[in-house]
């Protein structure tokens, strides 16, 4: 069976799982490619796609002059050829996009979905089911299918917004394609927008690489890190430490307010984070900060969580993260706000604590519990209560039984 997946970059994250998921398809016997924007890697399935010269212009002179008119005008362009991806569509079986963002216009979307082949939509971001913005720290009113945004009632002569919106849900609803979400908050999110209500969303529970997930004991990852047998350990990690989805602007104000609350504690406290540092910076009196950066191999970030005591997890308007996932099958405890997977792994009191989002202080108090308060737990009963698949392939495994079921009933 051969395959095309789709998605907007391969750098910054959000087009890992696109990568991963063809990788694995590749393995499992079948023929799978990747189409991306920007840098390619050194991997002989990815596809890199570039932008239209026309429209890169465009948006350049929009910047050039302010860039909040990006956001104002930036809405439903195209900026790939559709001629760039077509011999690629032609030949595929089954047509994956991940994210449509700078790569599909809704007339290119309307193209792929003319044509005779089972396509599903695995949205990475919450773009798919807003009006059309790709969603970012300036827009949090995302509910009720973007009902509430400025630019909605613009006059009709600028109003992009809402004629994107207009022209997503008749292209939606006309043709009626698969949404795999990956867990059961998203999928309520989908349900929500005026969109995607009508159509089949079916959530399947992202996997962890095995590589990440052995049975190390914590004395022999503390040693690899030199990280002291008695220390507790709060553990912060991502790709971009100080992105404003990440939630370092609020993990700040909780470091600050723990700080103070364990000043009589007689014992070392450590905050270790991982990834790219950039600007972020922190001075604390009872607590020391060690920062790793960037992450060598599956077997140290398996390691890191597996000598840790809890993570702290503070981002923001994601569908994930994964760092949950893996923090969750390394049996380590989580404090995070309360969206995302978080909601699908953490159960109060017993692997961690859910905080209500942007709740600074909270957050401070829920880390402080589950480093002195929280007792040993078997994480395993909750992933299984949730349906976690954790493995390599679960992910191919999910993919090829619905292409199959869906090949039937056409």
């Amino acid at each position: 069976m051969k395959f095309v997946l789709i998605a907007n970059n391969d750098i910054d994250g959000i087009g890992q799982p696109a990568i991963n998921l063809c990788k694995n398809l590749n393995k499992s016997g079948h023929d799978a490619k990747v189409l991306v924007l920007h840098k390619s890697k050194n991997y002989s399935k990815i596809i890199k796609l570039k932008r239209n010269l026309t429209m890169r212009i465009f948006l350049y002179l929009l910047n050039f002059i302010k860039k909040d008119l990006i956001e104002l005008f930036g809405f439903g362009f195209g900026t790939v050829d559709y001629n760039n991806m077509k011999e690629y569509i032609d030949e595929a079986d089954v047509i994956i996009i991940f994210t449509f963002y700078k790569i599909l216009s809704n007339k290119i979307l309307n193209k792929i979905l003319l044509l005779n082949k089972t396509v599903y939509f695995r949205p990475l971001d919450i773009e798919m089911a807003s009006g059309g913005c790709h969603f970012n720290k300036f827009c949090q009113k995302y509910k009720n299918n973007c009902s509430d945004c400025p630019k909605i009632y613009l006059p009709k002569i600028f109003n992009f917004a809402k004629r994107n919106l207009l022209e997503k849900e008749r292209i939606f609803n006309k043709h009626k394609p698969k949404i795999l979400v990956q867990n059961n908050y998203v999928k309520k999110i989908f349900k929500e927008s005026k969109i995607f209500k009508k159509l089949d969303i079916k959530p399947f529970f992202i996997s962890v690489n095995p590589k990440r997930a052995k049975n190390y004991k914590k004395k022999f990852s503390r040693k690899y890190f030199n990280f002291g047998k008695n220390d507790k350990i709060i553990l912060f990690g991502a790709f971009d430490l100080s992105s404003y989805i990440k939630g370092w602007h609020l993990l700040k104000k909780s470091l600050i307010f723990l700080d103070k609350k364990i000043e009589n504690k007689n014992c070392k406290i450590k905050f270790v984070t991982f990834g790219n540092k950039n600007n972020i910076n922190i001075d604390l009196k009872n607590i020391e900060w060690k920062h790793l950066g960037l992450i060598k191999n599956n077997k140290e970030l398996n390691l890191i969580y597996r000598s840790a005591d809890v993570l702290s997890c503070p981002s923001l308007f994601c569908f994930g993260p994964h760092i949950v996932s893996e923090a969750a099958i390394n049996n380590l405890p989580i404090v995070a706000y309360d969206l995302g997977v978080a909601k699908d792994h953490i159960k109060n009191g017993f692997n961690g604590y859910l905080v209500e989002c942007h709740n600074v202080q909270k957050f401070a108090d829920a880390i402080y519990k589950s480093l002195f308060s929280l007792k040993n737990f078997k994480v395993k009963s909750v992933l299984k209560k949730n349906n976690l698949l954790c493995s390599s392939n679960s992910e191919v495994k999910f993919i090829i039984k619905e292409v199959m079921s869906d090949v039937k009933k056409n």
